[in-house]
């Protein structure tokens, strides 16, 4: 008998997830599970959809609270993106 194995999706830990933004100046986002990395031009975050990435400039978190995963942010927001996740190396070499 063949066992099957199913791997959690990304952010498991929330099940649904938005964004709202307000004249590309100030934003939340709902369904956040982790923050990657932040400076003043790029967020990076992690959500129950998959990776996302926001640009723009003088960047600043408002309120960042990974118990709920809410992240509030505001500055002059160029653009959001949500990026693939990479498999980890050895899954990509051995296909």
């Amino acid at each position: 008998m063949k066992e099957t194995k199913t791997q959690p999706s990304v952010g498991a830990k929330f099940t649904s997830h938005s964004l709202n933004m307000t004249d590309r100046k100030k934003a939340s986002v709902t369904g956040v599970s982790k923050m990657d990395g932040a400076s003043e031009t790029e967020l990076a975050l992690t959500t129950c959809m998959g990776r996302l990435i926001i640009t723009g400039t003088e960047l600043k978190i408002v309120k960042f609270d990974e118990g709920d995963g809410n992240l509030t942010f505001s500055g002059n927001i160029d653009s959001i993106k949500y990026a693939q996740t990479k498999l980890p190396l050895l899954k990509r070499i051995f296909k």
